[in-house]
């Protein structure tokens, strides 16, 4: 038998750690003197203590972990802890390589973003006639799907868009929200029959407050920032809706530097 110091230094796991495993029956110690209280662990446990231990590197939980020892001998049940994790590590590494971008185009545009002078203008974007699809998608990542969904209705259809400067996506939202985006998206055509989810409207004219902005959309903050100003200065006021138009979008080019969006704020 070793005494948990000993058992710690065998077993490469600390004594704090080795008594919380302790307290959640994940690896109990063997034997545990009664008048001391002191732990103690037998070299067969040692197997045990090793798997944790690699189990712990390939980030499973505590209670996976045990649950996982438990059910060792059930193999297809090990299959599915180990298919599951990897997707949950499919799912960070995709989080993180947009870290990695995200921090990429901060770092190039953070060292002329400061110099920035964002043209903040009023304008009224006129009646138009619309085909408008509005949906609720996971997060900001998935518009392009309503994107790809409304021109493949228009192409299907033959329906012919106007290209008046006015292609837009409206978020509805009264709040910034990271899941079940209300967006909307319109595209100026001539006049067809409504079709399923797909309304074809009247728009009435709209007062806003717009920057057209070249480049990354990493530039929104600012971009925001200048408009609150102008909205401040000026004493308008914010209907709720915001608004960006693609002058050049994701769908044209690759290159988010080639990238012209007219970010607009409805105003009374």
């Amino acid at each position: 038998m070793f005494k948990i110091g000993e058992f710690s230094k065998l077993s490469n796991i600390t004594i704090k750690m080795l008594r919380h495993y302790d307290e959640i029956g994940l690896l109990k110690a063997d034997k545990v003197d009664e008048n001391t209280n002191y732990r103690y662990y037998s070299a067969n446990q040692l197997e045990k203590a090793s798997k944790i231990t690699v189990y712990k590197e390939l980030g499973f939980s505590l209670k996976k972990i045990k649950n996982l020892i438990e059910n060792e001998h059930k193999e297809e049940e090990l299959l599915s802890y180990y298919k599951i994790r990897i997707e949950e590590i499919k799912e960070e590494q995709e989080k993180l390589e947009k870290q990695i971008h995200k921090l990429e185009i901060v770092s190039d545009a953070n060292k002329n973003l400061n110099m920035i002078n964002y043209n903040v203008v009023e304008k009224t974007i006129p009646q138009r006639r619309i085909i408008s699809l509005r949906k609720k998608i996971p997060t900001y990542y998935d518009e392009g799907i309503l994107w790809n969904e409304i021109y493949e209705i228009i192409t299907k259809n033959n329906i012919k868009p106007i290209y008046d400067g006015y292609t837009m996506a409206i978020y509805h939202d009264d709040e910034y929200k990271e899941e079940d985006i209300d967006i909307e998206i319109q595209v100026t055509v001539e006049d067809k029959e409504d079709y399923d989810d797909v309304k074809f409207i009247r728009t009435e004219e709209q007062k806003v407050v717009s920057v057209t902005f070249s480049g990354s959309y990493e530039q929104m903050p600012k971009v925001a920032e200048a408009v609150a100003y102008y909205i401040e200065e000026n004493n308008l006021s914010l209907t709720g809706k915001m608004v960006n138009i693609f002058h050049v979008s994701p769908a044209q080019t690759k290159n988010e530097e080639e990238y012209v969006t007219e970010a607009c704020y409805f105003i009374k």
